[in-house]
């Protein structure tokens, strides 16, 4: 591929990405997307027969078009390009609910040693989504400051109260607080987390390093050990999987308790 052509793709995912974004709430600018035209019609002019399909999207691109048509023609320019998108790379909704003030719920997450800052985000936003009250991080953790945490937590960071803190003095804190602990671990002491997991007081589940887990001592400091089944090759979830399904199962149990009450 000749450095031109090179440059042109550059600018047009540039371009794709920029009129999204900007698209959410104005619709698309006139001046960038007929750019944005113009240099997918350069590449008619390509030896690469993929390039030149690609230039035939030049007669799809309209300024009354919708989003989702919109996106359907940048992700092939994306899948040229190599383009790895994650959550980070999206808008938050305008239609989050920054409007609504809700009463947390007695559930902590304490993170012990986790590596990806990815997953810490993911944490950070499934923590804020239902609703759960501080997130504790312990060890080497990456915090918020990093901003790799920032960007997977779409904001989430803002919103969630936590605070970095040594495993030991977490654990005596929230049990001086009646707060019950479970350690989500593959350990072959664990309970399958949906049996008999009934909640009946504050809750903090610890998620440990992604691939050792959590020490012996640590499992020992806990009230509960519990597993999320699994039924295929591996035999674990994602560190930030299993905080959601975990957290699901209890937000679940904690309001139709407030239903009986």
């Amino acid at each position: 591929m000749s450095g031109d052509f090179k440059k042109n793709l550059e600018e047009i995912h540039n371009l794709f990405t920029g009129l999204e974004q900007d698209s959410t709430d104005r619709g698309f600018d006139g001046q960038l997307l007929e750019e944005l035209i113009n240099l997918i019609a350069t590449l008619e002019k390509s030896d690469d027969p993929i390039l030149v399909k690609l230039s035939r999207y030049k007669n799809s691109l309209t300024i009354d078009m919708t989003l989702k048509h919109f996106t359907t023609i940048a992700v092939p320019f994306e899948r040229y390009l190599k383009k790895s998108m994650t959550d980070g790379d999206f808008l938050v909704s305008s239609t989050d609910r920054d409007h609504l003030v809700t009463k947390r719920v007695p559930l902590h997450f304490i993170i012990d040693n986790m590596r990806s800052a990815f997953n810490v985000g993911s944490i950070f936003r499934t923590a804020d989504t239902i609703g759960a009250q501080k997130i504790w991080l312990t060890g080497y953790t990456p915090t918020p400051i990093q901003p790799q945490v920032d960007k997977a937590a779409l904001g989430a960071t803002l919103v969630m109260d936590w605070q970095a803190i040594t495993f030991n003095e977490c654990i005596l804190e929230l049990k001086n607080k009646n707060f019950r602990i479970i350690a989500l671990e593959t350990s072959v002491k664990a309970v399958d987390i949906a049996t008999d997991f009934i909640f009946t007081h504050p809750t903090a589940f610890i998620i440990g390093n992604e691939r050792f887990g959590l020490d012996q001592d640590q499992l020992e400091m806990a009230d509960e050990i519990r597993k999320i089944p699994t039924f295929g090759v591996k035999n674990s979830l994602n560190a930030a999987v299993a905080a959601a399904i975990a957290g699901y199962e209890w937000r679940k149990q904690y309001n139709e308790l407030q239903h009986l009450v």
